[in-house]
């Protein structure tokens, strides 16, 4: 079935269309079987079985290794077992400087002096000063103002230094309008020793607090335990003073308590 060396090109293509026509008559001849998917679902089956039982096993042995390491390094049957929650601080009937209580201002005006604090009690019937074996808490960040620079301490109530002191304005009545003033050049405080002042109107409370650098917080302690935290300004190239404020639950007398970053205790004013 070659065809003739000279028969030319028509012959060849007639040659290669009979060949053609023989392949497609005997693929019609051949009857394909059934594909075996029954058998190919099965094998996958079983390969995924063994998959995850192998992969259960490498996690119960990762687990009983780590359990093995924690034992032979603490000698505890479990790496977590004996550590303690951080402490929580709780401050009572605390007001935040961001939104503080709308302040009353029936009290008087009030100015004192700091006394040196004692190392083992507060005054008669006021919470125990703070100590280091107590759970510490967070410093009060310290807010740079620059000098005039009003901040609204509290609804109604502005609070501003210069380089001579503290001013404050607010409150209701004829005195609301008035700007007040507490001076740090006139010989009354001694910057180079740790103190707070106190200066009381209603509910709001502002006072300066100097002789440090490092100061931490001003807490004001009522009678019945209750702490609240002051906010604390200063000007800029900390010059070892600073102004505290706050806003009380009420009108209930205060102790002031000065500490440092440390949560020492730098200084207190007994209840006022």
């Amino acid at each position: 079935m070659t065809p003739a060396p000279d028969a030319g090109p028509d012959a060849a293509e007639a040659w290669d269309d009979l060949l053609r026509a023989e392949f497609a008559r005997a693929a019609h001849d051949v009857t394909p079987g059934p594909a075996p998917v029954a058998a190919v679902v099965r094998a996958g089956r079983a390969r995924r079985r063994r998959r995850t039982v192998a992969l259960s096993v490498l996690a119960v042995l990762g687990v009983s290794a780590a359990v093995a390491a924690g034992t032979a390094l603490t000698g505890d049957p479990h790496p977590a077992a004996g550590l303690a929650a951080p402490p929580v601080l709780t401050v009572t009937g605390a007001s935040s400087p961001a939104s503080p209580a709308t302040p009353t201002t029936s009290a008087s005006h009030v100015t004192a002096t700091p006394s040196t604090p004692s190392t083992s009690s507060g005054p008669s019937g006021s919470q125990a000063p703070r100590t280091s074996a107590t759970a510490p808490r967070i410093p009060t960040p310290v807010r740079t103002v620059a000098a005039g620079e009003r901040v609204a301490a509290a609804p109604g109530w502005t609070v501003w230094l210069t380089a001579r002191g503290k001013y404050w304005k607010g409150g209701e009545g004829p005195e609301g309008d008035m700007e007040q003033f507490r001076p740090v050049t006139d010989g009354n405080i001694d910057l180079r020793s740790p103190g707070v002042s106190f200066q009381g109107e209603g509910t709001f409370r502002s006072g300066l607090y100097y002789g440090t650098r490092d100061a931490g917080g001003v807490d004001l302690v009522d009678a019945k335990g209750r702490t609240t935290t002051a906010a604390l300004l200063e000007l800029a190239g900390r010059p070892g003073w600073g102004v505290w404020y706050a806003v009380t639950p009420d009108q209930s007398p205060m102790a002031v308590r000065l500490y440092d970053r440390a949560d020492r205790l730098l200084s207190e004013l007994p209840r006022l």
